[in-house]
């Protein structure tokens, strides 16, 4: 499969045809990089000045709250957009670690470009426009599906709100201690509800944090309470 194809699979070039995306693109300078399983692609800080997209392979991200004691990890597969959310508006400098899960192929395009591509081309600004609201809607939802404040809802709650839609191997890597801390539960009530999630299949945890089995599981999970009400 090639790249325009790849690309085509893409949120913001969902629609169109491969002529279509090839003659809007080629009016543009695009960088193609590759890059070696474990090699860093974006570090945490750094000022976005391009628009990246995955055309190959997989990346993995890692996110810090400020003190340190939580780092989620999730894996992001191509085709997708690197921090979509976070190239425009207030802040524009990533939050994230991104390394090269596998080895990687990447497409990326000066961000003064990838405006003008979005003025010139409606069915891409709006494609953009579409990607940047579900992210933003879907943090909403999630919180208005909270039903009872349950311990298992808030672990699903963090889950959803910390990560990608399309991620794997996402994981809480924190300790049972801290994490009892951050969601004001005692380790024993924590244990309890990490054990009933892990029956139903949803995660598991050890020593290292919480790895999430079924993400989607988490959402009906999430859902499924919502709709009992």
């Amino acid at each position: 499969m090639s790249f325009l194809d790849l690309l085509l699979q893409a949120p913001v070039f969902q629609g169109v045809s491969r002529v279509s995306l090839t003659n809007s693109l080629e009016k543009y300078s695009l960088e193609f990089l590759k890059f070696k399983q474990g090699e860093q692609i974006v570090a945490k800080g750094e000022l976005f000045t391009h628009v990246k997209f995955i055309i190959s392979g997989k990346v993995v991200s890692y996110t810090e709250n400020n003190t340190g004691i939580l780092r989620v990890k999730e894996v992001i597969i191509a085709p997708s957009i690197v921090a979509g959310n976070y190239i425009f508006g207030l802040e524009t400098k990533s939050i994230y670690d991104i390394y090269a899960h596998t080895d990687v192929g990447m497409m990326q395009i000066k961000k003064d470009d990838f405006l003008d591509l979005l003025r010139k081309e409606p069915i891409f600004n709006l494609n953009y426009l579409n990607f940047l609201s579900v992210r933003s809607q879907s943090y909403y939802h999630t919180m208005l599906s909270v039903s009872s404040g349950d311990p298992k809802e808030r672990i699903a709650m963090w889950i959803l709100l910390l990560t990608h839609k399309r991620a794997e191997e996402i994981e809480l890597q924190i300790s049972k201690a801290n994490l009892s801390a951050l969601m004001g539960v005692a380790v024993k009530e924590l244990g309890l509800t990490l054990d009933e999630l892990r029956v139903m299949k949803l995660l598991t945890y050890s020593d290292e944090g919480v790895q999430v089995l079924d993400r989607h599981g988490l959402v009906d999970f999430i859902h499924d309470i919502d709709d009992a009400d």
